[in-house]
């Protein structure tokens, strides 16, 4: 004969057991989706095309400071005209990189974060007329640590990108100014339960 324990034991296992299939653990993905298909759609990558906004003023450049350029260089970003595209998520830009001897450099760029990589749309030199020359047939290229480069990854990780994402005009501006922000990218992102 069993004991009262036992059937006591026995009995809650019984209806552990029982209710396992009423109150089992879900997964909470599952639970939600349980009735629907997706079709995941990926769209190819499509750069917006717009304008190069005018030189910048000799009042308009923002020095930022660049560990990667030599000693005797110094870069400036037009601010006011820095952008991010809605669309393609390309950071827009006017960069200056100047010598102590006088030499300059004046590029109108874009740089994808996601995809590591910038492109050149203009020259411009405030001397010739016109001040600005389009690229007729610009290319995107990887950004690499290599000497003549390093100035864009250093741009790209502490001034324009977090991560794979762009950060905010806000955020841009801060960093070039030499104020961080750190950024989680899952901040707009919610959990319900």
């Amino acid at each position: 004969m069993l004991s009262l324990p036992r059937i006591s034991l026995l009995l809650l296992c019984g209806l552990l057991l029982g209710q396992g299939g009423v109150n089992a653990v879900t997964d909470r993905y599952d639970e939600i989706t349980r009735d629907q298909d997706f079709d995941v759609v990926e769209k190819p990558w499509k750069e917006e095309r717009g304008e190069i906004p005018p030189l910048p003023g000799q009042g308009d450049w923002t020095e930022v400071r660049l560990d990667t350029l030599p000693k005797n260089q110094h870069a400036f970003l037009d601010l006011n005209s820095l952008g991010v595209g809605r669309q393609d998520q390309v950071v827009r830009y006017w960069i200056r990189i100047r010598s102590n001897g006088g030499g300059e450099m004046i590029t109108y760029e874009g740089m994808h974060c996601g995809q590591r990589n910038y492109i050149v749309y203009a020259y411009a030199h405030p001397r010739r007329k016109p001040p600005v020359r389009k690229v007729s047939l610009p290319k995107w290229k990887p950004v690499e640590g290599r000497a003549l480069n390093a100035y864009r990854e250093e741009l790209m990780r502490d001034v324009f990108c977090s991560g794979e994402v762009p950060r905010t005009l806000r955020q841009i501006r801060q960093a070039a100014r030499g104020r961080y922000e750190q950024m989680n990218p899952f901040d707009n992102w919610t959990n319900d339960d």
